[in-house]
Parts: C-alpha cells; sequence; structure tokens
C-alpha cells in the first residue's frame, strides 16, 4: 500500500523540491498539501505549490491554506528566497488561485486523521504552527499520526537566523515546543547540521539542474537565486537539500544510515537562543525519547531519488 502523506509547507525553494519528489513517487499517496506562513506569505506559499502541482500534472492534489501568522502573531520570511519565495522567478507559471480549498488547513488536517487513523505520515517542512493549532484544537491528534518527519532545529546550537536557531524553529519556537512535548507518535528530525553534512557536490548539483526536462529546467529557475547565495554568499561547499532530503528520509527510510534518539525541547526565550533545539545528550532530565534525530544518509540512495524525479 502507498503510504499517505500530508505535506506541510512553506513552500518556497526548498520546498517546491520537496514536493516535487514526492509527486514523482508511485509509492506514496499525497491526500493534501497544506501551507502556512514562514518562507514567504500565506498568499505565495499557496501559489508556489499550485506552481509546482501544475509543473508536475497533478493540480488534482488538494491545497489547504492556513495560519497566516505564528502562534504568539509574529511574521518571518526568508529572503534568501527571493520575495516571492521561489527565487523572483521570471515570467512565473500563472495558476488558478480558486483552486486553494475552502476549508482551513489545520481543520482539514485533523479531519483526514481522523478518517486514516494511524496511517498518515506527516511531513512538516515549514514552522510548526500547524502542528501546534492541530494540537489545542484536539490533544489527542498527536496520537493519531502514523508518524512525523519535521525539517527543523539545529543539534549544534549553530543557528541560520540568530546565534542559536534554525529557520523554522525561530519563525515560530512556541509551535516547535508544543510539537515535541505532545506529539506522542513517532518523530524524526533532520536537523540544520544535517542537511548540510550529507550534502551534495555542486558539480552533481549542476549537472541535475541541467538534465534539460521540463523539471529541471523548473528547479534551476527558481533555484538560481539560492544556490548563488549558498556558493558565493554562504560558501557552503554542498548543496544543502533540506526538505528535499527530508522527504527522501519519509519516502524510503533505508536512506537514513545513522540515528540518534534523545529527549529534546525547544528554547522559548533568550533573543540569542530563542528557537534553538535543546537536546538532552546525556540523559540527565531522566525523560524517554521523544525524538529520533537523523545524522547519516546514504547520499547516494539520496541522488538517485533525486534524479529520478527530474525525469
Amino acid at each position: 500500500m502507498a503510504t499517505k502523506l500530508i505535506i506541510d509547507v512553506d513552500t518556497g525553494v526548498d520546498d517546491s523540491k520537496a514536493l516535487m519528489l514526492a509527486l514523482s513517487r508511485s509509492d506514496v499517496e499525497i491526500v493534501a498539501i497544506t501551507c502556512v506562513n514562514g518562507n514567504v506569505d500565506i498568499d505565495n506559499v499557496c501559489r508556489n505549490t499550485l506552481r509546482v502541482l501544475k509543473i508536475c500534472d497533478r493540480l488534482d492534489i488538494p491545497v489547504y491554506k492556513g495560519a497566516c501568522r505564528s502562534m504568539v502573531g509574529n511574521r518571518k520570511r526568508a529572503d534568501a528566497h527571493g520575495s516571492d519565495g521561489q527565487g523572483d522567478l521570471m515570467n512565473p507559471i500563472p495558476v488558478d488561485m480558486s483552486l486553494i480549498q475552502s476549508e482551513h488547513a489545520v481543520n482539514a488536517i485533523l479531519r483526514i486523521t481522523d478518517e486514516n487513523p494511524g496511517e498518515i505520515t506527516f511531513i512538516a517542512l515549514a514552522p510548526l504552527t500547524h502542528i501546534a493549532l492541530a494540537l489545542r484544537l484536539d490533544p489527542d491528534f498527536g496520537g493519531k499520526l502514523k508518524e512525523v518527519f519535521i525539517m527543523g532545529g539545529n543539534i549544534e546550537g549553530r543557528g541560520n537566523i540568530n546565534l542559536g536557531a534554525e529557520f523554522n524553529f525561530y519563525a515560530d519556537p512556541e509551535a516547535a515546543y508544543i510539537t515535541l512535548q505532545e506529539l506522542k507518535c513517532p518523530v524524526n528530525l533532520l536537523s540544520l547540521e544535517a542537511a548540510e553534512a550529507n550534502g551534495q557536490e555542486w558539480e552533481w548539483y549542476d549537472r541535475w539542474v541541467n538534465m534539460d526536462t521540463k523539471k529541471s529546467r523548473f528547479i534551476k529557475a527558481f533555484s538560481s537565486k539560492t544556490s548563488h547565495y549558498s556558493k558565493t554568499l554562504l560558501k557552503h561547499p554542498k548543496y544543502s537539500p533540506y526538505d528535499l532530503l527530508t522527504m527522501a528520509t519519509a519516502i524510503d527510510q533505508t536512506v537514513i544510515t545513522e540515528s540518534v534518539e534523545k529527549w529534546c525541547t525547544v528554547e522559548i526565550g533568550g533573543g540569542h537562543t530563542r528557537g534553538q533545539l535543546v537536546i538532552d545528550w546525556a540523559g540527565k532530565m531522566g525523560n524517554k525519547p521523544n525524538v529520533k534525530i537523523i545524522k547519516k544518509v546514504n547520499t547516494d540512495k539520496a541522488k538517485s531519488y533525486f534524479m529520478s524525479m527530474v525525469m
């Protein structure tokens, strides 16, 4: 049976690629895509999601609009993704925004999970606002999911937004805190550092985006700004497939070659460390582990999935 997915996105450059991977797989069933404020404002998130579905000929998948702010009302955005979230695309693909479902994303998440108890794998590629809101509306929600995969957090205290936090957790620290403390299903987390440590060579990336297929041309167009930013300004030695690698581990868990289970929480105070993932590495708290932290992956297997998705 195909794995049933709800994919929660703030569709910018990374989410677009992750969606394209999931859409390329016959062994998964995407039952819903839910859009939340994050990389860019909520309307652009919805618009970008529809662009991805259109290029992949999958506009049959329902897309739901959700929270436009964090749990405490802040709005954060990732400037590296451009003002539209997809690298300021020239001549962007027109989409019909009336395709967005009228039901609120959180209500859809709760309804679909109730209709498929124990069957839904939730892929969280964005700030965790929707999971937190679902838990507030239904405290039992966290026990009804099959499992959750999160792209977010940082395991070395090295932030990419403030001094101590990764963007998705920084954008809604309260939601991240609620999520890790209250989910009752298995939780898998790919951190900022793991995505960067398990990246692909830029030479491989250049071949990937120059395959001269409809999908590779689309990826190249919306990724050019962020790839330049990563190569030139941040001087990353490799392409870091943040959301894309998270999706690969969810689709095929044999991609994961090393992980560790620990009790984790999130710092919701402090200016410099607000949103930082806090891990009880030594078991000092005496709490049962609540997160499987992905540390290493089979990069060759991941590459094969990435290559197949652009054909």
